[in-house]
């Protein structure tokens, strides 16, 4: 697991009302490079609404990766990755297609990330896909979820996740390395007094950081703990 580092800035967003706003602007406002993962990417407003904001940065010069998962985002419109990619979007599937005869245990390797990071500078990691809140089939709606938005030194450990995975992605499904653009630094200056570490899962060596996060940050409470978490077995 990451280490905790301390000298961040960390606003917690509360359902799509308040992280699609900021998700917008951070991509009208990115200069270089735009990481943005994701399970879902729904061609809904909220969908539609994101991916002409990639397309507008990628017109102006921006650098923009989206990966998507194969079996989360399997339903998005083509029309809409086709118009990302024609105005310069580079969009990738994590393991687009599952075969009846790959193995249960294999197919359960998705992309649930929902991480996205801009200049190396600012960053969004939390729960919340590219999905209106209202867009419930089946459900009560609304959805309800968090992010937050990140900066500061974790930057230097979240940046490198995304470029690490992006490059593994593209590597997979043979691209050539030079169309993922020159790589940037992380811009990893203390902003804040916000103390956090960057934890993530990867089924292979880190496949149990998540839940020992939180069995520590559970033995360390002293006061209160509050869980808001939509899986509980």
């Amino acid at each position: 697991m990451n280490e905790f580092v301390t000298g961040n800035r960390i606003r917690l967003l509360r359902t799509g009302t308040e992280y699609f706003p900021a998700l917008i602007a951070a991509i009208d406002a990115a200069q270089r490079q735009i990481h943005l993962e994701t399970y879902i990417f729904e061609a809904d407003g909220t969908g539609r609404a994101v991916a002409a904001a990639l397309a507008r940065a990628a017109r102006r010069g921006v650098a923009a990766h989206v990966l998507i998962d194969g079996f989360g985002s399997k339903n998005l419109d083509g029309a809409v990755i086709d118009e990302m990619r024609a105005a310069g979007v580079r969009v990738l599937k994590f393991r687009p297609e599952i075969s009846p005869w790959t193995l249960k245990r294999q197919r359960l390797r998705r992309l649930h990330r929902k991480v996205s990071v801009f200049d190396g500078r600012m960053a969004f990691v939390g729960g919340i896909n590219i999905i209106d809140d209202m867009h419930t089939p089946r459900q009560i709606p609304p959805r309800f979820d968090y992010a937050v938005q990140v900066e500061g030194p974790l930057l230097a450990d979240i940046h490198a996740s995304a470029t690490k995975l992006w490059r593994y992605v593209s590597w997979t499904q043979l691209r050539q390395q030079g169309r993922r653009g020159a790589a940037i630094p992380a811009v990893a200056v203390p902003c804040g007094g916000q103390r956090a570490a960057f934890v993530i899962r990867d089924n292979l060596r880190h496949r149990n950081d998540i839940e020992n996060a939180y069995l520590m940050a559970i033995a360390g409470a002293r006061s209160e703990i509050v869980i808001a978490c939509a899986y509980f077995f």
